[in-house]
C-alpha cells in the first residue's frame, strides 16, 4: 500500500502502460518497414531512424503517474503535497487533453495568472517542467513545452528576520498562550528547524546537547545534528510537549493578536542570521541548517551585527512570567483547545476550586 501522499492524486488515474507499449511496438514496426522499403529501393548507407511515435496520453494520467513515482522514490509528504497541489491547478480545464497539445504560451499564461510573487511563479514553472520531463522519459510526449517558457527572476531582497526584541515579544506572548506552542517556536527560533521538520520531530530526538533531525524527517533527506545553545535549553526546560503538527494557524492567531509581522520562514532566517554572526563559521551554520555553505554565506553574511547576535542568544524565559495569564485566545481545533483546557485546570488547582 502506498503512503497517504499518493492516495489523493489530483486527477483520477488511468491505466497507460499497455497503451505506451502498443505505441512503442508501432514505432518499432515503422522502423522495420522503413528498412525493408529502403532495401527494396536499393538505398545504400545507414537507414535513418523512424521518427518515434508518441502515445496520446492525457495530462491527468501523466500527473498521477508522476505523483505515484515520487512517493515510491521516497520523496517527503510535504514535497508530494505541494507537487500535487500545483499540478492539480494546472490540470483544471486540461485534464483530458493530450500532452502534445499543450503549448508554451498557455503554460506561460497559467504561470503568470494572478498577483503571484516571482518565487511562486518560478515554483509553478518548475513543477510543470518536471511533469513534462517525466512524461518525455516515458515516451508520452515528443518534447517539453515548459522549457520554452522563461524562468521568472527572483528579487535579491534580504530574508525577512525578527529583531531580538521581536523574538522576545513573540516567545513571551507564546508562553502566555501555550507550553507546546512556546516549545515549537523556541526550537524554530534557536535551532533553525523548518516548520515541517518540527512537526515531525519526536521528543526522544531532543537530547541534552543536540537535536537530531533524522534523514527521513529532514527536507534534504540527510540526517543532521543541531547544537542546543544555552538559551534554547532554558526554553526547553520550561516543559511542554511537541504537538506533532504544524502550528501555522496558532502562530497566525498569536502574531495577529500582538500585531507582529511574520515574514515567510522568519524563524529559520533569524536563526541562520544570528548563528552566522555569533559563531562566524559558515560551515558550522550550514551543517546545522542543512544548507550548502555557499548559499548560506551569500544570503546571510553581514545581515545582522555581532551585538544583535549576542542579544538574540541571550533571550531566556522570564522567571516571573507564568503560564495562563495575559494573551489567551481559544483556537478552534487541535492544540489550541487542549492547551486552553490545560490552562483552565491549572487555574482551578491554584484557586482551590
Amino acid at each position: 500500500m502506498l503512503p497517504r501522499a499518493s492516495q489523493s492524486a489530483a486527477i483520477p488515474p488511468e491505466p497507460t502502460s499497455d497503451l505506451a507499449d502498443a505505441w512503442r511496438a508501432l514505432a518499432d514496426a515503422a522502423a522495420a518497414l522503413h528498412r525493408v522499403a529502403s532495401a527494396l529501393a536499393g538505398t545504400s548507407g545507414p537507414v535513418p531512424p523512424a521518427t518515434p511515435l508518441s502515445p496520446s496520453v492525457p495530462l491527468a494520467t501523466a500527473v498521477n503517474e508522476l505523483l505515484v513515482a515520487k512517493v515510491r522514490a521516497g520523496r517527503g509528504d510535504e514535497y508530494v503535497r505541494q507537487l500535487r497541489h500545483a499540478l492539480a491547478q494546472f490540470s483544471v480545464g486540461r485534464a483530458t487533453r493530450s500532452l502534445d497539445s499543450i503549448t508554451p504560451d498557455e503554460i506561460d499564461a497559467w504561470m503568470s495568472a494572478g498577483n503571484l510573487s516571482a518565487r511562486t511563479r518560478k515554483g509553478r514553472l518548475q513543477y510543470v517542467r518536471l511533469l513534462f520531463a517525466f512524461a518525455a522519459r516515458r515516451g508520452y510526449c515528443q518534447k517539453n513545452p515548459a522549457t520554452a517558457v522563461d524562468m521568472p527572476t527572483q528579487s535579491t531582497e534580504a530574508p525577512g528576520i525578527h529583531t531580538p526584541a521581536q523574538v522576545r515579544e513573540v516567545l513571551h506572548a507564546a508562553r502566555e498562550w501555550s507550553p507546546r506552542l512556546t516549545r515549537v517556536l523556541a526550537i524554530r527560533y534557536f535551532a533553525g528547524l523548518r516548520a515541517a521538520e518540527v512537526a515531525r520531530l519526536d521528543e526522544s530526538e531532543i537530547g541534552p546537547r543536540w537535536i537530531t533531525v533524522p534523514a527521513h524527517k529532514a527536507k534534504t533527506r540527510q540526517r543532521r545534528l543541531v547544537e542546543i545553545q544555552p538559551n534554547l535549553r532554558a526554553w526547553l526546560d520550561l516543559g511542554g510537549e511537541l504537538p506533532g503538527q504544524t502550528c501555522e494557524q496558532q502562530i497566525w492567531e498569536l502574531t495577529r493578536r500582538i500585531g507582529m509581522e511574520w515574514p515567510r520562514n522568519c524563524t529559520r532566517h533569524s536563526w541562520a542570521s544570528y548563528h552566522l554572526a555569533a559563531f562566524g563559521s559558515p560551515s558550522k551554520t550550514a551543517m546545522e541548517a542543512g544548507h550548502s555553505e555557499a548559499m548560506l554565506y551569500g544570503n546571510y553574511r553581514a545581515l545582522v551585527t555581532p551585538e544583535a547576535a549576542a542579544e538574540f542568544w541571550a533571550i531566556r524565559p522570564s522567571i516571573q512570567q507564568g503560564v495562563g495569564h495575559g494573551v489567551v485566545v481559544r483556537v478552534g481545533g487541535g492544540m489550541g483547545d487542549v492547551d486552553s483546557e490545560e490552562r483552565r485546570k491549572s487555574s482551578t488547582s491554584k484557586t482551590g476550586r
